[in-house]
């Protein structure tokens, strides 16, 4: 069983416009003198991959400069893998299927994600519960704007004052079985449709909850990377 990483850097970002117009979002720099993405690839270091792919589209030759610039610092073990159109998130997958094993582990992180996660942790319960596809998910709250009344048969037996309603979302990090890259055929899928497919299949997806989560999608998200708080 081999681990491979992959850093899905195509999107144009177009939340994050106008940044995006002259900078594509996993080279935008985050605190520590870093690339966006490069919080990506070090969170796959610890498993040891014999590669890690970036998948690139958008603004292609900046991404492939960076690569270049960065595997100064690791040791040629990034790859990028150009596609000359935009496959949706799961779509830029189906390169790898024909170079995996059935067993092999491939972890998917998203160029853009700020995120701690512990990978070897998350991989190690990917594995103990014999799951086909782990997303790392995260709890998020959505205040809402109203007073909520709980009623019973009209009755108001309490008012709750704008509250906060949690789910569970997807980080954009996945961990996949290397045989399920081959339900992919090359066209565009994103990858809420490919995890359903993969259940319609009767694939076992789990979850691997984590508690801290910075998405830089949009101006006011990268802003309050920079200025935490405000």
């Amino acid at each position: 069983m081999a681990v491979l990483g992959v850093v899905l850097a195509a999107g144009r970002g177009e939340r994050l416009r106008p940044l995006t117009l002259y900078v594509p979002k996993p080279l935008m720099p985050i605190p520590g003198g870093r690339l966006a993405m490069q919080d990506a690839v070090e969170r796959l270091l610890p498993l040891r991959p014999v590669k890690i792919y970036v998948v690139a589209h958008y603004m292609a030759e900046l991404i492939m400069d960076a690569v270049r610039h960065l595997n100064k610092a690791y040791n040629g073990l990034l790859e990028t893998v150009v596609h000359g159109e935009l496959l949706g998130t799961a779509g830029h997958l189906h390169f790898l299927s024909s170079l995996v094993k059935d067993d092999d582990i491939v972890v998917v992180e998203n160029g853009d994600v700020i995120a701690n996660v512990n990978m070897v942790d998350a991989v190690n319960y990917h594995l103990r519960r014999n799951l086909d596809m782990t997303i790392i998910g995260y709890r998020a709250g959505v205040q809402l704007r109203y007073g909520v009344l709980n009623t019973e048969d009209d009755v108001v037996k309490a008012w709750v004052e704008k509250p906060t309603i949690y789910f569970t979302i997807s980080t954009g990090n996945y961990i996949i079985k290397g045989g399920l890259l081959r339900l992919l055929n090359g066209g565009f899928i994103d990858m809420n449709d490919y995890v359903n497919l993969i259940i319609k299949e009767g694939g076992k997806v789990g979850v691997y909850l984590i508690d801290n989560l910075i998405d830089i999608g949009t101006v006011d998200d990268y802003l309050k990377l920079w200025c935490p708080g405000k």
